[in-house]
């Protein structure tokens, strides 16, 4: 959670998702994180550094916002589950960026077959890494676990 900042940040710019592009991740009815994804526009690529990506490349934020529920494998399930989504309804690529020092999530998201495709960096992060996973590429299950 430490890497999405406040959830005052976000919270308005959530509420303006579409329900069809955004999750929460829930373990045993309890919320503990949040999956968000979306087609980037090219502006906002190319203003952040990351041009060259796969065509129709489809973005993902993952959030898992209680610590107790760290390390527990539950990102990876959650990112393995979206992705099998993404993969039936066509999509070939999938990416998602994080901090460099994050590497407890870039561990999480090698996992579930994501690589590291380059170094950026983020205005308000810093150096950062954008991963890319090809949903061609996976088994039919979209599971790395």
């Amino acid at each position: 959670m430490r890497w999405w900042g406040t959830p005052t940040q976000h919270l308005a710019a959530l509420a303006q998702r579409s329900a069809d592009t955004h999750a929460l991740i829930t373990v045993d009815g309890k919320p503990v994180g949040y999956l968000c994804w979306q087609r980037l526009p090219p502006a906002e690529l190319e203003a952040a550094g990351l041009t060259g990506l796969p065509e129709h490349l489809v973005d993902i934020d993952v959030l898992i916002g209680e610590p107790a529920y760290l390390g527990r494998g539950i990102g990876p399930s959650a990112l393995a589950l979206l992705l099998a989504k993404l993969r039936a309804e066509g999509v070939e690529f999938a990416g998602l960026g994080t901090a460099i020092a994050n590497r407890v999530a870039i561990r999480a998201f090698e996992k579930v077959g994501f690589r590291r495709m380059r170094d950026f960096a983020d205005p308000e992060l810093g150096p950062c890494t954008y991963l890319v996973a090809s949903l061609r590429m996976l088994p039919p299950s979209g599971s790395g676990t």
